[in-house]
């Protein structure tokens, strides 16, 4: 989900349980973005739906509600999951009427709306060909559209804390439906006036045109030039039944049963894709290939990056005969100065890595910013961070000759694995090497802005393990003076003396504007100025309003002598509780980790969490910070995509 400018997420093929996350493939976005440009099918439905720009119930049934039905030539596939494999992408859009439009934009729906949309899917032939000929929905018997309408309806506000919607993701279609349609399980969302209003999923709901985060599902993997997954594609015909309903902020003496519509919609004819093209021609001539062998792809400057060396050397270019791969490891012979770059271009970011060195002397480490690179000790321009078993962390400089920036002592023992990072802010470079506490050096150079990252030994070999590069989304330190990034919800929050500080209030929030977040690394300085109470990190948030836990989402925070981690689904729920050394008027440095279902506190000490567990309620949403009856500061916000 949202997060990366270069990836979007798909479901890879149908299938019963087609919604579940296991099913979820992240793609490259501007190849889905060309493929979809071009597309092989387009369809088309129109739906009745109400206006809901006006208070619900919205008065009476306006037309001009559709979605559409898209399906895009082949796209490759992630190359590290299937090599050379391809599906067919198929997409669903939504519009509204143009009433409800202005200067391109849909208008701000009216708070007291909650609208729940539900996709089935099936391959029955009957349901195909009465939605190619227009007839919608017409295969379906009125037992099923009756049982739809009330299951999608009848018990509002009432399944899930997290939701108003009736019916959730997985959920069956009724049995009454089982002889016209088929058993079928369905995906769900849902859109309230503040995601119409943000600039990310508004438009999911309201703009036909493609978007990064638009509903995609695909064909499973194929080869190249395949006709079958346009055959897979074209045989799917899609239910989209949608429930407009109320929000919690309707009045009790106003609610009254959604109304729920539908309309069903397939693609037409299967495209037959072209011929592959013939092989090249054969030659005699042999030639004896470089180390690696195969083409390293670009990594987008937005998008993480991790190595554990299972799939070789196939993102890696060497410079030097000294590299190979053995064991889950990179190792590198001894050599004078042999490099292995990644076809990278990131210019702030954390990068780290696992070093073993083998013997005593000569240093091994990461370089980065790097351009222009070739054979020799220095030949690159951009910096080096390297550890030795002399006993020293080293940082420098390459221009085709060294520049020493930096040395410090550091205890390096051989044959041991040690941990070593460097985090790279404009022109700040800081380098950790085991403790991720405090930097062993810290330094100012401009030379260089961005450029390849890899690795480096001289005088030495090593074995590098874990490579990770998490490169920087998001920062504030509030030196302008500027909350232009935030958006607030209750409280009272204003930027002061290059920090943003939240007085005391029961919930208030401020969360950064229109970028949604999955998989990260957040960390912030807190100040807590009240011996009550309690502050912290919002983060995947949805849905928020003013209230004490006025969002969906998780809350990481401390107060005198505690830290807490937690979830509201408008309403609180505890996931842990620690005590800990938090004393108010006193900078705090936390950090939260967030992959997938893992969610890990760290406060002061980043070498081992504080709270660590697994919870996937929610994997994607707005992130921020939060203050509940205490004064706090905030300051140095940044967040790195992991």
């Amino acid at each position: 989900m949202p997060g990366s400018p270069f990836t979007t997420p798909a479901f890879l093929d149908n299938g019963e349980f087609f919604m579940d996350q296991g099913n979820v493939i992240q793609m490259n976005w501007p190849n889905v973005s060309d493929a979809f440009s071009t597309p092989v099918a387009i369809a088309s439905a129109s739906f009745p739906g109400w206006d809901w720009t006006r208070p619900w119930p919205g008065g009476d049934i306006v037309n001009g509600h559709s979605v559409h039905l898209t399906v895009a030539p082949e796209v490759l596939t992630d190359p590290t999951v299937v090599v050379d494999a391809t599906t067919v992408l198929s997409s669903l859009t939504f519009g509204i009427p143009d009433s409800m439009i202005s200067g391109g934009k849909a208008l701000p729906m009216d708070p007291s709306w909650y609208i729940c949309r539900h996709v089935f899917i099936t391959t029955k032939p009957e349901a195909k060909k009465s939605a190619d000929e227009g007839d919608g929905c017409g295969f379906l018997e009125q037992a099923c559209l009756d049982d739809l309408a009330s299951i999608l309806s009848n018990d509002w506000g009432k399944t899930d804390n997290n939701t108003m919607c009736a019916q959730l993701a997985f959920d069956p279609l009724p049995e009454s439906c089982g002889s016209s349609f088929g058993y079928a399980r369905q995906d769900s969302w849902y859109a309230d006036n503040t995601v119409i209003a943000n600039s990310v999923l508004g438009p999911l709901e309201t703009i036909p045109k493609q978007q990064q985060y638009s509903w995609r599902i695909g064909t499973g993997y194929h080869s190249p030039y395949d006709p079958i997954p346009y055959e897979i594609a074209a045989n799917r015909t899609y239910l989209v039944a949608t429930a407009w309903g109320y929000s919690k902020k309707l009045a009790a003496s106003a609610r009254k049963t959604p109304k729920v519509t539908w309309t069903c919609i397939s693609s037409g004819d299967a495209y037959v894709p072209p011929l592959p093209p013939p092989p090249p021609p054969s030659s005699t001539t042999t030639t004896t290939p470089s180390k690696p062998t195969s083409t390293p792809t670009v990594i987008p400057n937005t998008d993480a990056y991790y190595d554990d060396f299972t799939a070789g050397l196939k993102q890696w270019t060497t410079y030097g005969d000294s590299f190979s791969s053995d064991s889950r490891l990179l190792i590198a012979d001894y050599s004078l100065g042999d490099k292995a770059l990644l076809k990278s271009s990131y210019s702030n970011f954390t990068f780290e890595a696992d070093i073993t060195l083998p013997s005593d002397s000569g240093n091994a480490g990461l370089i980065f910013r790097v351009s222009n690179p070739s054979d020799g000790a220095d030949a690159y321009k951009g910096y080096y961070a390297g550890i030795s078993t002399e006993n020293n962390v080293v940082l420098g400089r390459a221009a085709n000759d060294w520049t020493q920036i930096s040395l410090v002592d550091v205890d390096i023992a051989a044959n041991k694995a040690h941990h070593l990072k460097v985090k790279v802010r404009e022109n700040k470079i800081d380098v950790y090497v085991n403790d991720m506490t405090k930097s062993l050096i810290s330094a100012t150079d401009s030379t260089y802005t961005s450029g390849m990252d890899g690795v480096r030994v001289f005088d030495t070999g090593a074995a590098f393990d874990n490579v990770q590069i998490f490169p920087l989304a998001f920062k504030d330190d509030f030196t302008s003076g500027s909350m232009a990034k935030w958006i607030s919800y209750g409280g009272d929050y204003a930027t002061k003396n290059a920090a943003l500080v939240g007085q005391a209030s029961s919930g208030g929030k401020a969360l950064i504007r229109d970028t949604l977040y999955s998989d990260f690394v957040y960390e912030a300085d807190v100040t807590i100025w009240d011996e009550s109470g309690d502050a912290g990190l919002v983060f995947r948030a949805s849905s928020p309003y003013d209230g004490t836990d006025g969002y969906y989402g998780y809350y990481a925070g401390f107060g005198n002598g505690y830290i807490v981690l937690g979830r509201s689904d408008d309403g609180w729920n505890e996931l842990a509780n620690v005590n800990a050394s938090i004393q108010h008027g006193t900078a705090h440095h936390i950090m939260v980790r967030a992959r997938q279902n893992v969610l890990s506190i760290f406060v002061d000490d980043m070498n081992k969490p504080k709270i660590e567990m697994g919870d996937d309620t929610y994997l994607t949403g707005l992130n921020g910070v939060r203050v509940y009856e205490t004064k706090t500061t905030f300051d140095n916000v940044v967040i790195y995509t992991m």
